[in-house]
């Protein structure tokens, strides 16, 4: 377990003695979950580290200004919730994050990190990696070159909502909806979603769609 804990994002790095005093002063809060449970809920205060260390999950995002849900499924752990989001105006979480199996995470308390974790530079220092690789990700997010092509306009914008550049997301959204944030016509956006059904990159059912692996698609 101390291995494994010396692996996790902001705490590589760290030498055993420099570990192991940290780990004498910190509270350990290990959880065991079930399939079903919630870890986080979009909208709660984040105000502690949230490591995921085993188990799949799922991440939503609701983005009630365009009656748009994306939830995507990962199975890539140990993973880091928002640690961006302890500091600043708004602090909080921006998905609500569930188990699909049997699962584990592992907490450590916003007190504790400022005044105890803060105070190491390697920890520092990952953490500032941590939100510059974030800042960098979302800085690039938004300087896509606008595709004129209607299928890579639909996928980039599903993309920007993403957290993750793989896997399947299931999409809630009406083609209405799809069409205004595209700036296309509904019939265009419904060609271009049966299109992608024949060629079996999606399952489309009445109020949206399941990408089966975004990573499937390429963008302009």
């Amino acid at each position: 377990m101390t291995e494994k804990m010396q692996m996790l994002p902001l705490l590589q790095g760290l030498t055993l003695q420099d570990f192991s005093e940290l780990i004498m002063n910190m509270k350990l809060d290990f959880r065991q979950h079930d399939e079903g449970d919630t870890i986080v809920n979009q909208g709660d205060k984040c105000d502690m580290l949230v490591y995921i260390m085993g188990g799949t999950f799922e991440a939503e995002y609701h983005d009630t200004r365009r009656a748009l849900i994306i939830t995507e499924t990962c199975d890539d752990t140990p993973h880091l919730i928002e640690p961006y989001n302890m500091f600043g105006v708004k602090r909080s979480f921006e998905r609500t994050y569930t188990f699909t199996t049997n699962g584990a995470t592992f907490c450590i308390s916003r007190e504790f990190f400022m005044t105890r974790m803060l105070d190491n530079p390697i920890i520092r220092s990952n953490y500032i990696n941590y939100l510059c690789n974030n800042l960098r990700k979302t800085k690039t997010q938004q300087q896509f070159n606008h595709p004129t092509n209607i299928e890579d306009k639909t996928i980039a914008a599903i993309q920007s909502y993403c957290l993750f550049t793989k896997g399947e997301k299931n999409v809630r959204m009406t083609m209405n909806d799809l069409a205004d944030m595209i700036d296309e016509t509904r019939l265009n956006v419904s060609n271009t979603l049966n299109k992608w059904k024949d060629q079996k990159l999606i399952e489309l059912r009445r109020y949206g769609f399941t990408i089966k692996d975004i990573a499937a698609f390429t963008t302009a």
